[in-house]
């Protein structure tokens, strides 16, 4: 039963490890992994200045169409040209019906920004709506961003990684050597 319990740990420490590389990937290279229909971003502006500034780390939640409204703040993938399909994290300003196709659209604002953004967002393209912002994010982001260069990242992401890894499956084969005898 012991032994049972301690390959189960043991996988269940593996799978951990191998999300942990996952999420930590995803983060540094600027894409978001959703848990449970929640994202952290990193902020990249002052658009939304007093809310939360370039540097935060924000969280946002999944969220259905009936449930957006005016003034609340959402991400989405940004139509502007400017910004290259990148995450967009503004406030509702004003929801609209789209003539071409019947469905809704929401008009954006950045809460420093002086006018409304030149692109409509579908629903489709809402990531999430804003929850919070984390207390020690710009903390968080600053080792994100160090962690964008492959030295730092290697150092320190993928070496303990390795070495827990490499220990996990060292326990694991002493684990069925002792089974097999």
């Amino acid at each position: 039963m012991k032994r049972a319990l301690s390959f189960i740990g043991n996988m269940i420490f593996i799978a951990a490890v191998l999300y942990l590389c996952y999420f930590i990937t995803q983060a540094v290279q600027d894409r978001s992994p959703s848990v449970f229909g929640y994202r952290m971003l990193r902020v990249m502006t002052d658009s939304m200045k007093p809310v939360f500034s370039s540097g935060d780390c924000i969280i946002v939640k999944e969220t259905p169409k009936e449930e957006l409204a005016v003034g609340d703040i959402v991400t989405f993938v940004s139509s502007d040209p400017s910004l290259q399909g990148n995450l967009n994290t503004h406030r509702i300003v004003d929801i609209a019906r789209d003539y071409t196709n019947g469905e809704m659209v929401y008009y954006t604002k950045g809460d420093n920004n002086s006018w409304v953004d030149d692109y409509t967002t579908p629903y489709e393209e809402i990531v999430g709506k804003y929850i919070k912002t984390l207390p020690f994010g710009k903390k968080f982001s600053e080792l994100l961003a160090k962690l964008s260069d492959r030295d730092y990242y290697f150092a320190i992401v993928i070496v303990p990684i390795l070495i827990c890894f490499i220990s996990c499956i060292l326990q694991l084969m002493r684990d069925i050597r002792k089974r097999v005898k």
